[in-house]
């Protein structure tokens, strides 16, 4: 039997298993794929290697998530390069450098923003005293929301004059902060904030909770890195951690369904296997909870299908790529951001993605004289389960997609090689997500940050972490989500 069971071996389910392991538990890691990581994985292709999403690496700073993480465990941090600029952001009549050092940024903002300059700073200084704060509050680990009289009490200690400060910007959205500035009604730069924000926190800065959108934005400016290998990379080290400890990483081993016997949880995998644990981490998001719990576990949850299926969530489209190195300059950026010169308004279906390209050097990532790619844009999901329009929507959504970074790139689509596009299908298919949704639950407004899910589930010892539990997406949001579901295996 054992200590721990971890299903789905994404980041926020190989760190609870790390932290577990760490503390002599003995551990499972289950995962359905043959890649781990989840959405921040990898596949080999062609002679490529691509990046499931394009993510960049955040956390990995002195006193970051994961530098502290490998710190803990005592292993060494991957080769990685700082990025600076983190991405270049092509809008319809300018490149805005995002620059990572913030005297850097001061300046970009000067050059891009003249007539604003001043409140565009001023908000930005918000931005990071804010940031700064809320930074604070999460690395304490507390559970939110808080279901039993531990997990208030454990806030207690949360509520100083400092965190007090955070007041306005729990109760208000960016839009309403920028209206402090005057900011609200200039196009351009609330263009660009909405690419930032829908790219960190999946939503526009007018249904944006202001203090999560201030902790996304300032993440990027405390180091944006490139790792060797691609993000995988880590997703390997603790892995590899894990089983050194003497502990279990079964790759495809898909959990059809846990139970509990009464006695300890009984976990379904493929060819009628069964195995058993004491206490149960779900990394599987909570769109798939429900479904793989037994009938009499599934009642005894907070999340109750019908309410979890009305909550919006985005899904993804995805283009992998070979590209021919010629067509990005060597001191160009690894990391760009698009913005359609037709559609400036528009903030998924191709309007705006990320492209990351792996470094020319990163003998990993492709074959000589090539560099691999990833481009990802938000995409409703519904649209790709009508059969009939499937592969005329996943032709034209690639074609302008395509088009567009042709457009500041000329060559880029004569250069390309191997394009590999994937839908929310895709998404469901390999990684396992309820109907293609990624990135955690949409913000909708300023409250609806209460209405995030803990990493308690409601059933004594079954736990969940991910992206859609606080503190949401991102490798970071779910690394920290991992954290807490180990914290509070040590302490029930």
């Amino acid at each position: 039997m054992y200590d721990a069971a971890i299903v789905g071996a994404g980041f926020g389910g190989l760190t609870a298993a790390a932290e577990l392991s760490k503390q002599g538990c003995k551990v499972v890691v289950f995962e359905a794929s043959n890649e781990l990581g989840g959405s921040a994985g990898k596949y080999d292709r062609g002679g490529y290697r691509f990046q499931a999403g394009a993510t960049v690496g955040m956390g990995f700073e002195e006193g970051g998530v994961f530098h502290s993480l490998y710190q803990s465990l005592g292993i060494r941090l991957p080769p990685m390069t700082l990025l600076n600029p983190i991405m270049d952001i092509h809008l319809p009549d300018r490149t805005i450098h995002y620059f990572r050092d913030r005297h850097e940024w001061y300046t970009e903002i000067e050059r891009q923003f003249p007539d604003v300059k001043h409140q565009a700073k001023a908000f930005y200084d918000e931005v990071f005293k804010v940031g700064a704060l809320v930074d604070k509050l999460v690395q304490s680990l507390p559970i939110f929301p808080p279901r039993d009289l531990r997990d208030w009490t454990g806030l207690l200690p949360l509520l100083n004059k400092h965190s007090l400060k955070l007041i306005p910007f729990l109760t208000q959205t960016i839009y309403q902060r920028l209206k402090r500035y005057n900011l609200h009604k200039h196009s351009l730069f609330v263009t660009f904030l909405n690419g930032e924000l829908m790219d960190s926190v999946q939503t526009s800065v007018d249904r944006c909770p202001a203090f999560l959108g201030y902790a996304a934005l300032q993440t990027f400016h405390k180091g944006a890195y490139a790792v060797q290998g691609g993000l995988a990379s880590i997703a390997e080290d603790l892995a590899e951690y894990i089983e050194k400890q003497g502990n279990d990483v079964l790759k495809r081993h898909p959990v059809y369904e846990v139970n509990h016997d009464g006695r300890a949880f009984e976990l379904k995998t493929k060819r009628e296997q069964v195995w058993v644990s004491k206490k149960v981490v779900m990394n599987n998001s909570a769109h798939n909870l429900n479904d793989t719990l037994s009938p009499a576990l599934a009642d005894q949850t907070y999340i109750k299908k019908e309410k979890e299926g009305t909550r919006e969530a985005w899904g993804a489209f995805i283009i992998h790529a070979g590209v021919k190195e010629e067509v990005f300059d060597q001191t160009s950026s690894l990391y760009h951001q698009f913005i359609d010169p037709s559609h400036p308004e528009s903030l998924h279906e191709g309007g705006q993605f990320l492209l990351s390209l792996a470094r020319p050097e990163d003998e990993f990532m492709a074959p000589a004289g090539m560099r691999s790619l990833t481009m990802s844009t938000h995409t409703e999901t519904t649209q790709w389960w009508v059969k009939e329009h499937y592969e005329t929507k996943k032709r034209l959504m690639t074609e302008r997609m395509i088009s567009i970074v042709h457009h500041y790139f000329p060559g880029f689509a004569e250069g390309l090689d191997l394009v590999l596009p994937g839908t929310p299908v895709t998404f469901q298919k390999w990684l396992r997500r309820n109907e293609g949704k990624v990135g955690g639950y949409a913000p909708v407004g300023r409250w609806s940050w209460i209405n995030s899910y803990s990493v308690r589930t409601g059933v004594k010892n079954l736990y969940q972490c991910g992206d859609t539990v606080f503190p949401g997406a991102g490798t970071l949001g779910v690394a920290l989500s991992g954290r807490m579901a180990a914290k509070l295996i040590s302490q029930d």
